[in-house]
This record gives C-alpha cells, structure tokens and sequence, in this order.
C-alpha cells in the first residue's frame, strides 16, 4: 500500500512538473486577454458605468478603501471634517456644465478670462496653439520649437517638449495615444471629468526668469475666502518642493506630499491681485483651487496668468504630516452656506 502511494505520489509530480508550465502559460493568455478586453474602449465605458452604480448601490467600498490605505484613518460622508473627508464627499455631488467646463483644460482658459472680463480684472492665459482629437494631427511644422501638451479631460497629463534638444514627435505618440484611450478619473471616482471631450491641448511654454521654471501659485479657496497659498517650485526638474502659506504668507508647518523649501518663497508684489482673482472666481464653490503664475514685463511689473481650475487635489487622498492641519483645512471649507 505504502508503495502504491509512493507511485501515484511520483507520477501527480511529474505530471505537474510537466502541466504546470501549460497551465501557467493559460492563465497568463487568458489574464492578457482579459486586460485587452478591459482595455477597448466600449468595454471600459460600459464595465466603468456598472463600478458607479455598484458603488452608489453599496456605499462606496472602493472609495472607502482608497481612502483609508491613502490617509490612514476611516472614511465619514455623513459628516466630513477633514479636508480629505471633504473633498471626497464633493467628489460624489451633482456634475454641473459648469464644473466640466472648468475642469476642461480647453475651455477653462476661456472660462477665466471671461470672468477677469466680466470683473474687470487684469489676467493673462497662455495661447492656445491647436486642440486635436488624435496624435497625427498635431501641427508639428508650424508649432514653435518649444511647446506644452496636455490631455483636455484629465488631470496631470502634461508634457513638456523642447525640440531644440531633439525631434519627440514620434517618440511622444504612444504617451499621447494612452492619454486619449479612456476617460480619466472614473475608478478615483472623479466623475466630472467623464463628460469631457478627449482631445490633446497644445499651449505656448512659458517662459520664467529662471532656471527652476515657472512658480506655480495655487490658492485654496471655499466661497471666496482664501485660506492657504501653495507654491509649487522646481517642477521643471527634479528638485521639486511645496510650501504651503496663509493669505498673509506666513509659513504652515506642514508637509504636502512634497518637501518644504529651505526657506520662505519670495512674496509677489502684486499678491492682493492675485488674491483678488482667487476670491472673485470661487464665491459659487464649495471649495477650488485657482492656479495662476506670475510672469515678469519688460518694465519691471507682473502679469498674472491664469494655470487652471482645480476641484479635487490628490483626489482627496492625501496623508497629511501632521494630520490636524488635515482637519484644520477642512474647517475651512464651507460645503453649505448654512454652516
């Protein structure tokens, strides 16, 4: 009997030895297959639009598991206090043609500039040099040399090519063609950005008075009231840091994803203007952020330019260091009039 077991011991091993390699291969065709069928574009849409219902149906597992394994602590949509509770809770709200037009990179600039006209405020956008629906269709002939790409419909799809360094042009296509294959934000559950149309924007660089390039002004706003100024540098490089600051460009002790510089960025002089755009824009919303840049005129002033209209900074998912400035923001933000 022993030797009998012993038999069909060996010969199950040598058939898995031999199966094994089969089988794996299987799985791993049909896991392929899987991920290309997934991948078409009908498919996408269609097994995205059952995700939103079933996380409408169930209460949103998905985002409550994002959440915690971002932040590190519990979800609360009843009643959101921090600021990335918040944010995830206006995720969730009613998409208005409003806020897909601002977050439309190609409309977004039309939108700002006229709200600076509607105001009479003085505000800048850089030129928009074509908006294509495919790759091939990019102007390259007629661009200049140095030019920005961005995908109209998502969020931190942004290139900088410098083609006096080399041609890019195709080498940048499969990049481009990723960008335009799906809808951004439908499993971060940032579900504004469906309805925008997918196209590549093509802008004029800008250009900054220094090596590090632009520095990029991001004013947290909740009903036209500002409550934190973040500034961007090194974003061009490698050595990137954020400092985040109040109205009155005082240092937060805090860190946001980003290291903090070693000291204190230079104070705009024409900050109440900025300011001034900031709390025009946003008296309609909850919350947004208004991204804008200062740029230097030949006779020694600034012009403002508009950068764009931000509804949901790291999705909401962001571990804050220390966690009381998390909930310290979501004071800020006033979510009805009411409160």
């Amino acid at each position: 009997m022993k030797q009998q077991f012993l038999l069909m011991l060996a010969s199950g091993k040598s058939w898995l030895k031999h199966a094994a390699p089969v089988m794996f291969a299987l799985l791993k065709s049909l896991n392929q297959s899987r991920k290309r069928l997934w991948a078409i574009p009908f498919v996408y849409g269609l097994r995205g639009r059952c995700f939103v219902l079933k996380e409408r149906c169930m209460g949103y597992p998905a985002l409550r598991r994002q959440f915690i394994e971002k932040t590190g602590y519990e979800m609360d949509l009843k009643s959101p206090r921090s600021f990335n509770q918040k944010i995830s809770w206006l995720k969730l709200q009613r998409v208005t043609p409003l806020h897909v037009q601002a977050v439309d990179k190609a409309t977004a600039k039309q939108l700002a500039l006229a709200w600076a006209n509607e105001h009479g405020v003085a505000l800048h956008a850089s030129r928009t040099l074509a908006v294509v629906s495919r790759p091939a269709e990019i102007p390259w002939a007629s661009l200049p040399p140095r030019v920005v790409l961005k995908a109209t419909h998502a969020s931190g799809a942004v290139q900088f090519v410098d083609r006096t360094r080399g041609d890019f042009s195709e080498s940048l296509e499969p990049l481009l063609r990723s960008w335009l294959r799906h809808p951004y934000g439908v499993y971060k559950h940032e579900w504004v950005y469906w309805p925008v149309r997918r196209r590549l924007l093509v802008e004029e660089w800008l250009d900054a008075d220094r090596e590090s390039g632009l520095v990029d002004y991001k004013f947290h706003m909740s009903r036209g009231r500002c409550f934190a100024i973040q500034v961007n540098e090194g974003f061009q490089t490698d050595e990137r840091t954020r400092a985040i600051l109040t109205p009155d460009w005082q240092p937060y002790d805090v860190r946001w994803i980003y290291a903090r510089p070693l000291s204190l960025p230079q104070c705009p002089s024409n900050l109440a203007d900025m300011l001034n755009i900031a709390r025009l824009f946003s008296r309609e919303f909850p919350y947004i952020r208004i991204d804008l840049y200062n740029l230097p005129r030949k006779d020694g002033g600034f012009n403002i330019y508009f950068g764009e209209f931000t509804f949901f900074p790291a999705s909401g998912c962001v571990d804050m260091n220390p966690r009381s400035f998390d909930y310290w923001l979501g004071e800020q933000i006033m979510l009805r009039t009411s409160l």
